[in-house]
């Protein structure tokens, strides 16, 4: 007697599955990559973990936080929880696949891994519906041959998940805008910037400003002003918000991981006023002084600034704030203090954690079509070098090459010395911004000035011609 066959099992990996789901979980940043691959539930085999993603894609698109208790509130307002066990059997699951996770870092290949299980099933599905139609004897092979083609066709585009586009369509694309970059510099009379302006004239002429999209990395060794920078950039482009809009909506949302926000704002106004941050912090200021910070802080009473300094910030976090206050307030930028205190999965090496939290700023960059400007550390092979080679460089960035890779633009804070012919007294010092890395532009050196009592960076231009004689403190 023959032994009865046994059922094949669908092609699928719930192994590859789980992986996906706790690294969604682990580090919700990955979803960018992996809602591009998995663009439906059912391309999971298990219900259960189709009803885990239905709800990991609803808690993303509404900005709200991915983590296994919001993903289970989810499925229960879906309706699906018993379908899953049950609360405390799904929780209880979830948990479990967060933990045992391989690496947030792989989440783009195990959803590969599922999606074409996903279609190796389809294609089984489909095949055996072709023969069918081909044993019907009602059938024509033009109706079997048109099913296979549109089948064989709708499978294949599910392969790739980006765009195919004729030269013929780019060109079209690339003249519209030509046409509308040129009527928008028309009707501006031709001296706005196309994008976000630094506040610095000599700067924009490399940049044109900053656009939607774009990743600019500030990058300097402790001490050299790279936090001053960032707030001096970040003033500027709220103090013209006014300028750019009139609905009241507009700003910049600073994360400052390093500094309390009331540290933060200090330095602001001491910078905008021109008084001693040094005196203000011991109440040493005279009376006009006190004039000047009053003015300041007048000035600066109705930017639309808005600080979070929160000190431990993941990237899930600072997407899911920043998401919130560019639906809330159309924020023009988002400013980070800085890149390496961003907070990652700890159980990967800290290259790979550094290169994942520059591909999630400028995802972030590109998601809320706006520019994200960041600072980072550099190594400290930039002090070791012999002092004429002392300028940093790109490969000085600190703990990956991702950093140069993901940036659209690095600058660089390089204080200059005597041995380079610089004046610097303890009022002044020479600065060059070098503008290491453009990718749409030139690259070169804007000639700064760091005022270091009030923490504020000026064209050197614009400066006095005997600066360098100015009374010391």
């Amino acid at each position: 007697m023959p032994e009865p066959t046994q059922a094949i099992a669908p092609p699928h990996n719930l192994e590859a599955e789980q992986a996906v789901l706790g690294a969604v979980i682990v580090d919700p940043a990955c979803m960018v990559e992996v809602s591009l691959i998995l663009k439906r539930p059912e391309m999971f085999w298990r219900v259960s973990h189709q009803h885990a993603y239905r709800a990991m894609q609803q808690l993303w698109s509404e900005g709200q936080e991915i983590d296994w208790v919001s993903v289970t509130e989810q499925v229960r307002r879906a309706g699906a929880l018993e379908a899953c066990g049950g609360a405390e059997s799904f929780q209880n699951y979830l948990t479990e696949v967060a933990h045992g996770v391989p690496s947030a870092y792989g989440a783009e290949r195990y959803a590969t891994i599922v999606r074409d299980r996903h279609l190796m099933r389809e294609i089984a599905l489909r095949s055996g519906d072709a023969r069918a139609m081909a044993l019907d004897e009602t059938r024509t092979p033009a109706d079997v041959l048109a099913k296979l083609e549109a089948d064989v066709h709708e499978l294949a585009s599910q392969r790739y998940h980006g765009e195919t586009h004729s030269m013929q369509a780019l060109i079209q694309q690339v003249m519209d805008q030509q046409a509308r970059m040129r009527e928008w510099r028309q009707s501006h009379d031709g001296h706005a910037l196309p994008g976000l302006s630094s506040g610095y004239v000599d700067l924009d002429q490399f940049t044109t400003g900053w656009k939607p999209g774009e990743l600019v990395v500030i990058g300097a060794r402790p001490g050299q002003g790279k936090t001053s920078l960032m707030l001096n950039l970040a003033e500027h482009v709220a103090l013209d918000t006014p300028n750019r809009h009139h609905d009241g909506r507009g700003g910049v949302l600073v994360f400052s991981l390093e500094m309390t926000a009331t540290e933060l704002v200090q330095r602001v106004i001491c910078a905008n006023a021109g008084v001693d941050l040094r005196k203000v912090k011991l109440g040493m200021y005279n009376h006009d002084e006190e004039a000047q910070l009053k003015d300041a802080t007048q000035r600066l009473a109705t930017a639309p600034i808005f600080v979070d300094d929160s000190f431990t910030l993941s990237m899930s976090e600072i997407r899911s704030k920043a998401r919130r206050m560019r639906d809330r307030y159309g924020i023009d930028a988002v400013f980070v203090d800085y890149l390496q205190l961003v907070k990652d999965n700890e159980r990967l090496d800290r290259h790979l954690q550094i290169g994942n939290i520059s591909r999630g700023l400028k995802a972030l960059a590109r998601e809320l079509e706006i520019p994200v400007i960041t600072a980072a550390q550099l190594n400290r092979g930039v002090e070791q070098r012999s002092t004429r080679e002392k300028r940093p460089m790109l490969s000085d960035l600190r703990e990956s090459g991702s950093i140069e890779q993901d940036a659209d633009q690095v600058l660089m804070i390089h204080r200059k010395d005597s041995d380079e012919g610089a004046v610097n007294t303890e009022e002044f010092a020479e600065v060059d911004l070098i503008v290491a890395k453009n990718r749409n532009g030139p690259t070169g050196d804007v000639a700064m000035l760091f005022r270091k009592r009030f923490t504020r960076f000026e064209q050197r231009q614009n400066m006095p011609t005997n600066w360098a004689a100015t009374p010391r403190a």
